[in-house]
């Protein structure tokens, strides 16, 4: 993977200053883990933004002027509600030799064979896993093959994920993160079917014998 590099700058912390950072494009952000203190910093919004892009969920190095560059992962992301724009941003700090646990997106590749009926719809179980490995072996992404998709009992478990070297995967291998059903006209179509059957099709339950006849016709 691409090493990603973004420049900080310590900041104020406050409203006001925040405020500030935001008018100069910039954007606020905390830096924090298990061996080192928080710090809050700034960054340039177009630079944060092509940062994240490259990085896609992986490790991010953090310079900060006269101090030892930090290795982070993004932990959150608070953006404006109407305009996305980035708030603010929460790094973890993380040493590059021990393992970590996070959540990595699933993705498809291949064509269902089962598709190739209208009536079949694509039902997507879950959109991220979690994983543990070390930070410089994070995946930007899981992936699931769809070609294992031939009739409308098959299913995609967590354990028939590709998962490259290194990487442990901790959601339960039996979850379905990919299965296929019939569409609500594909079932409705097959009830009608069910319901309306031939007269040939129709069992007699319930047929009186000739002589059971002719008693009753005598009383």
């Amino acid at each position: 993977m691409e090493k990603v590099v973004l420049q900080a700058e310590p900041r104020q912390t406050g409203r006001h200053s925040n405020r500030d950072i935001r008018n100069a494009a910039g954007v606020p952000g905390v830096v924090y883990g298990q061996h080192a203190e928080a710090q809050a910093i700034s960054l340039n919004r177009k630079a944060l933004g092509i940062a994240l892009h490259k990085a896609s969920g992986g490790v991010i190095e953090v310079e900060l002027a006269n101090q030892p560059t930090l290795n982070v992962l993004v932990r959150e992301v608070q953006r404006h509600p109407t305009k996305h724009n980035i708030l603010h941003i929460d790094f973890l700090a993380v040493s590059m030799t021990e393992k970590v646990k996070l959540h990595v997106p699933v993705v498809h590749e291949g064509h269902a064979p089962v598709m190739t009926n209208p009536d079949m719809v694509l039902v997507r179980g879950l959109d991220h896993v979690e994983v543990e490995c070390l930070p410089g072996d994070i995946p930007e992404h899981l992936v699931a093959d769809l070609s294992t998709l031939l009739t409308v009992d098959d299913e995609i478990l967590v354990k028939e994920l590709k998962v490259p070297a290194g990487v442990k995967v901790l959601t339960e291998g039996d979850h379905v993160v990919y299965a296929v059903t019939l569409s609500r006209a594909g079932a409705e179509e097959e009830a009608a079917e069910v319901e309306t059957a031939s007269p040939d099709e129709v069992e007699v339950v319930t047929k009186r014998k000739p002589k059971e006849e002719a008693e009753s016709e005598k009383k």
